[in-house]
C-alpha cells in the first residue's frame, strides 16, 4: 500500500506541535524543573483526535460506510476534549516567578495548538457527516459535539476524570456525570467552552484555513 505524502496542513500542524513541545523541554533545560512537563502528555492527547480525523479523511468514500463513520466518530469523541482542555492549564501559571512571561507564552502556545487541533479535526468530521447525511444534521452534530466537549473539559479539570476512565471506571464516571448536573460550575464550563468552540469553529470554516 502506498503511503500518501504529508500535506501542507499536516506539516504546519506538525511544526506547531514540535514548537510547543520544544518550549516545554526548553523550560526544563533552563530551570532544571519538571513542573510543566505535563504539557507534553496533554499535547500528545490533543494530537490523537487530529490523527483520527486525518486517517478517516484518506479512506475511500465508497468503503467508509455510515456505520464505520459512526465508530470513528465515537473513538474521536473520546479524545476530542483533550485538545481544548489545554486551555485550562493556565491554572498552573504562577505570576510571581522570573519565568512568568515565558510560562505565559508557553501555555498560550500549547493551548492555541491544542484548540486548533481539535477544531481542524471537527471540520473533517463535520464535512463527512454532511456528506453521508445532510447539512442540517451536520450543523446539529457540530453543536452537540462542542457542548459535549465542554462537559468533557469539566469532567477532566474539576472531577479529574480522563479518557481511560470510560474503560476502567465507567460506573464512577456515569455517576459523577449525573450528579454534576446539579452543579452550576458544570453548566458554566459546558456552555462557556461549548459556545467558544462553536464560534471558533465557524471562523475556521468560513476562513477556509483548513484547505
Amino acid at each position: 500500500m502506498l503511503i500518501k505524502p504529508i500535506t501542507k496542513l499536516q506539516r504546519t500542524v506538525l511544526l506547531l506541535v514540535v514548537f510547543s513541545a520544544f518550549l516545554s523541554l526548553l523550560r526544563v533545560q533552563i530551570t532544571q524543573n519538571l513542573s510543566y512537563t505535563f504539557l507534553l502528555w496533554n499535547m500528545f492527547l490533543a494530537v490523537i483526535p487530529f490523527m483520527i480525523a486525518e486517517y478517516v479523511k484518506i479512506q475511500e468514500p465508497e468503503k467508509l460506510t455510515k456505520t464505520k463513520l459512526i465508530l470513528f466518530i465515537i473513538a474521536w469523541l473520546l479524545f476530542l476534549p483533550n485538545a481544548p482542555y489545554i486551555i485550562t492549564d493556565f491554572i498552573h501559571l504562577k505570576t510571581n516567578t522570573k519565568m512568568a512571561w515565558y510560562d505565559l507564552f508557553m501555555l498560550f502556545t500549547n493551548a492555541a495548538t491544542g484548540t486548533l487541533l481539535g477544531l481542524l479535526s471537527m471540520v473533517t468530521f463535520h464535512d463527512l457527516v454532511c456528506q453521508k447525511w445532510d447539512k442540517h444534521i451536520g450543523k446539529l452534530f457540530s453543536i452537540a459535539v462542542f457542548f459535549l466537549c465542554g462537559f468533557g473539559i469539566y469532567l477532566g479539570r474539576f472531577l479529574r476524570f480522563n479518557t481511560w476512565d470510560i474503560l476502567f471506571s465507567p460506573i464512577d464516571l456515569i455517576k459523577e456525570s449525573i450528579l454534576s448536573f446539579k452543579e452550576s460550575t458544570a453548566w458554566l464550563i459546558t456552555f462557556g467552552f461549548g459556545f467558544l468552540l462553536w464560534i471558533l469553529f465557524s471562523v475556521v470554516k468560513r476562513s477556509k484555513i483548513y484547505v
